[in-house]
């Protein structure tokens, strides 16, 4: 699995993804409520760890929280809250990209690990999928004296922070976007730490 700090990331990056104008609360603290909402969207599939009656004892042990179909229970249920509170389209359409994108994030994230299966297709196929090859480094128990924690911390961000600069200052409505020598040197970082995170033991 990938650390609480990179599934955050990434629901920062959906969060950024989105033109300012058009994200479906405008307001100062209203955007502050919508980002900590999506982060909790990308986290919400770990309830398994606080909640292990969710994983299939049946199955080895599946971790059904992390199927595409259950990563994506929340942020339908957040759409149909905010139209039932009175956020109509276009606005409501707004919102889901950036929360399925926060919801399936976790997913797709913890299965480019590559080291446990993930019961992708449940619960319409039993089948636990392993990705061929780990891109990301498992995220070790944080604890203040684990090395492994920090060190694939290091690492995860490597990945994640190049990657998500190049995605957002690219955008087409960005007003300043990176010049090409700064897009090859954050690439050249992202593809450093790749290789370190594809050498680790799995």
């Amino acid at each position: 699995m990938s650390s609480f700090i990179g599934h955050g990331l990434a629901a920062v990056t959906t969060f950024s993804a989105v033109e300012p104008q058009r994200r479906p609360l405008t307001t100062r603290i209203g955007m502050l409520l919508w980002l900590s909402w999506l982060i909790v969207i990308a986290w919400a599939p770990d309830i398994d760890h606080v909640v292990p009656a969710l994983t299939l004892v049946q199955n080895d042990g599946a971790r059904i929280t992390h199927a595409i179909a259950s990563s994506l229970l929340l942020p339908a249920v957040t759409v149909i809250g905010l139209y039932w509170a009175g956020l109509k389209s276009p606005k409501l359409r707004l919102c889901l990209w950036p929360t399925a994108l926060a919801g399936l994030s976790h997913p797709v994230m913890d299965w480019l690990v590559g080291v446990i299966g993930l019961p992708l297709f449940w619960p319409f196929h039993p089948a636990i999928i392993t990705a061929p090859i780990g891109l990301l480094p498992s995220a070790g128990s944080p604890h203040w004296q684990n090395y492994y924690f920090y060190a694939n911390l290091w690492i995860e961000l490597g990945i994640i922070v190049p990657l998500m600069i190049v995605v957002l200052r690219n955008l087409a409505w960005q007003e300043h976007k990176l010049k090409p020598w700064q897009t090859g040197a954050l690439v050249a970082i992202l593809a450093y730490f790749l290789n370190v995170s594809m050498g680790l033991s799995r």
